[in-house]
């Protein structure tokens, strides 16, 4: 006799159930003092659930933001108080690091080289010294450096007391002395000059290390309708214009060879991914993916100083209790 097969029930218990995990993350967004007036501020998902799970969250993952909420209680809505006066409503954008090959390879190269960087300099050790938080951890853009990062709050408007969130740096004795330390960003220009980087540019980098594509490829000779063979069924002139067409058509990439997406030349800043215009002192905004779970908001209100109470919410997942996949 058959055995029977296990009720949906039970299947279900016997599955691994997810680790517990704070999954959603609270913040206060202050506008600009001047009305109308767009505001920049920086988040980093991986060291805010640090913070509030107690546990190291790499940030060398693509972190699932499965929602986000937005409130103000103070922004009016859209619209005409009388027919002359128009009242502009408070605009919030989130903008992310572009996911593409290009963002992902340099990173990797970046994470490699720090990884031998560290390797190198402690290969003469007897053991090892490195933090157990470790982590190789860089910035947007430079412009998210120095710029405006919020911290998670409780329900009473508290923030959660941090720990040590050190960004990575890397060593270089290029056109120096002694020796250059710099930061890492992934986004836009590098930041100081040849022996006095402050902070370099990882997509510009590697598309300054990277040999890429040739145009004219194949190459096609542009003489190639007048060849005899070519022109031995040339009846009339269809053949040499077919010809032409295809010496001169889409032998060229379809995007700009020398600058990258995301170098100081093509793209520099994040790319946005969500964008809303706040109804009745609210909106909500659907799900995306942002690498190294880095975000940047920015908000415009007609109201000077307005204040935006946002709740992050990540998608459930198996890395500690979070949906995000390895870079």
């Amino acid at each position: 006799m058959a055995k029977a097969k296990k009720s949906s029930s039970k299947r279900s218990r016997s599955a691994k159930k997810l680790e517990p995990a704070v999954r959603h993350l609270r913040y206060e967004l202050v506008n600009s003092g001047s009305p109308n007036t767009e505001t920049s501020h920086y988040i980093d998902l991986a060291k805010d659930l640090s913070v509030l799970n107690r546990r190291l969250y790499r940030q060398g993952r693509d972190y699932h933001v499965k929602k986000i909420t937005i409130v103000s209680a103070n922004t009016p809505n859209v619209g005409y108080t009388d027919p002359t006066t128009l009242i502009e409503g408070a605009r919030v954008s989130v903008s992310v690091v572009p996911s593409n090959w290009v963002s992902q390879m340099a990173w990797k190269r970046a994470f490699d080289t720090w990884n031998r960087q560290n390797k190198e300099a402690t290969q003469n050790l007897a053991g090892r010294i490195a933090g157990t938080w470790a982590d190789f951890k860089v910035y947007m853009s430079n412009e998210a450096r120095l710029g405006t990062v919020p911290r998670p709050l409780d329900n009473g408007g508290n923030q959660y007391d941090q720990g040590e969130w050190v960004h990575s740096q890397m060593v270089t004795p290029d056109g120096t002395t002694s020796a250059d330390s710099f930061l890492l960003h992934l986004l836009g220009d590098h930041d100081g000059s040849v022996g006095a980087w402050n902070s370099v540019g990882l997509i510009k980098s590697y598309g300054e290390s990277r040999a890429t594509v040739q145009t004219g490829n194949p190459n096609v000779p542009s003489v190639a309708s007048d060849d005899p063979l070519v022109n031995v069924f040339d009846y009339g002139t269809t053949v040499d214009e077919v010809i032409d067409d295809i010496e001169f058509s889409n032998d060229d990439p379809p995007y700009n060879i020398a600058d990258y997406p995301g170098d100081d030349g093509n793209g520099p800043k994040p790319a946005v991914v969500q964008d809303t215009t706040l109804r009745d002192g609210s909106a909500t905004m659907a799900g995306f993916h942002a690498m190294c779970g880095l975000l940047e908001f920015e908000t415009k209100s007609p109201i000077a100083n307005d204040k935006f109470s946002v709740l992050v919410e990540l998608a459930p997942g198996s890395y500690r209790g979070i949906k995000a996949d390895v870079i």
